[in-house]
């Protein structure tokens, strides 16, 4: 942890907002695939007649509740790269408004 108030990395910020935005590329589908291979099991391989309906019922919502909460990994994403962006704007602004007030 740094010892100063601020410190900002900017190819570490953009390395982990990458890696968290892959993360959903790739977990969401895996998600979908996996839903699709307990429907198939819930109609060919452990078929009850009540029982897997209301099982695949379940796993479907299941499936939506955690594609939603990944999806949410993008939004931590967009946060990290939005502070770096507002920082860095900020100290651009500061230092043009400095250079400015000296040249007067």
């Amino acid at each position: 942890m740094p010892n100063n108030n601020v410190q900002l990395e900017y190819a570490q910020i953009d390395k982990v907002a990458t890696e968290l935005n892959h993360a959903v590329v790739a977990i969401n589908p895996q998600l979908m695939g996996l839903k699709n291979s307990v429907i198939v099991l819930l109609n060919d391989g452990l078929f009850l007649q009540q029982t897997s309906p209301a099982m695949q019922h379940a796993y479907e919502q299941f499936t939506a509740q955690l594609t939603s909460i990944v999806s949410k990994i993008e939004d931590f994403a967009k946060q990290f790269t939005s502070i770096k962006t507002q920082i860095d704007d900020m100290d651009r602004t500061m230092a043009a408004q400095i250079k400015g007030d000296g040249n007067k």
